[in-house]
């Protein structure tokens, strides 16, 4: 019997847009992802793995600072290094050079000194901002029949408005849906307690990494936006159980969609096992 597959977040929607195949694998059959990923060996590409890392470690840093313990650049150089070395340490790392950990070390430590200067983080970390919590995106909310993964990287509030705050550290080059990719926020605002149930009391900000720079988007909700999110939803869950029904009838993961672009299978899990590297 079919099961419905209630789960949102902006990865899943992300991984689905670009290729549907990788999305079942990584989604729908945990025994088959387990046999894929053991063939190729746990790939991750590099690149991903310093974004993956500098993330702990900003995350680590803001920790830190809200207990009042500030960072030197040494200490910043000195967790990106650690967090390299442990992601490094598995067999399908194994021949990344010093040089390339050097490197996106680096890269790492540079993509945090750039986020830390853009002004909401610089407000935090000069402590202009008096009452800011951060979140990681591990627990979904409630809305209706769906687990939604929406939570902000960091809140914090200015007199009576609240703001949410999230962090993209490698954006994608074309964000058709943004705005309301930003305002899924709301609904995790709207499970809080603690928080306001009116849109009109928040600013929501995205700051996304492209190209060597940070960019800055600010948006003031309304019932509208926030209506127009959770039809977007709504449309994203839908379509990710068409792609299951597909599945659940042919079981043949290689018929499905694949990636449009071959930039996006660079850096992809599975590619060593995809039908369009066997060709």
């Amino acid at each position: 019997m079919m099961r419905y597959l209630p789960q949102w977040s902006l990865t899943r929607r992300k991984i689905f847009t670009n290729c549907a195949r990788r999305f079942a694998l990584q989604y729908f059959n945990r025994d088959k992802t387990k046999m894929v990923r053991t063939k190729s060996l746990q790939f991750i590409a590099h690149h991903d793995l310093m974004i993956k890392c500098t993330r702990i470690v900003f995350f680590e840093l803001l920790s830190d600072l809200h207990k009042g313990v500030t960072w030197s650049d040494k200490l910043i150089i000195s967790k990106m290094r650690f967090q390299i070395n442990i992601h490094t340490s598995t067999k399908a790392n194994t021949k990344l050079g010093l040089n390339k950990k050097n490197l996106l070390i680096r890269n790492g430590y540079l993509r945090l000194k750039k986020l830390m200067k853009q002004e909401i983080p610089r407000k935090i970390l000069d402590n202009s901002i008096k009452e800011w919590s951060f979140y990681e995106r591990i627990k979904s909310t409630k809305f209706g029949h769906l687990d939604v993964y929406c939570s902000p990287d960091i809140v914090y509030r200015e007199n009576s408005v609240w703001h949410l705050v999230r962090l993209n550290f490698q954006s994608e080059h074309k964000q058709p849906f943004l705005d309301l990719e930003l305002c899924s926020m709301l609904l995790w605002s709207q499970g809080n307690q603690y928080l306001p149930n009116l849109a009109e009391k928040f600013v929501i900000h995205g700051l996304s990494f492209l190209k060597g720079k940070w960019f800055y988007k600010k948006i003031r909700p309304n019932q509208k936006l926030l209506q127009e999110t959770k039809q977007l939803l709504e449309k994203d869950v839908h379509n990710f159980n068409i792609l299951f029904e597909k599945l659940y009838r042919n079981g043949d993961y290689d018929a499905l969609p694949l990636a449009k672009s071959s930039l996006y299978c660079k850096r992809c899990p599975y590619k060593l096992n995809c039908p369009i590297n066997l060709e």
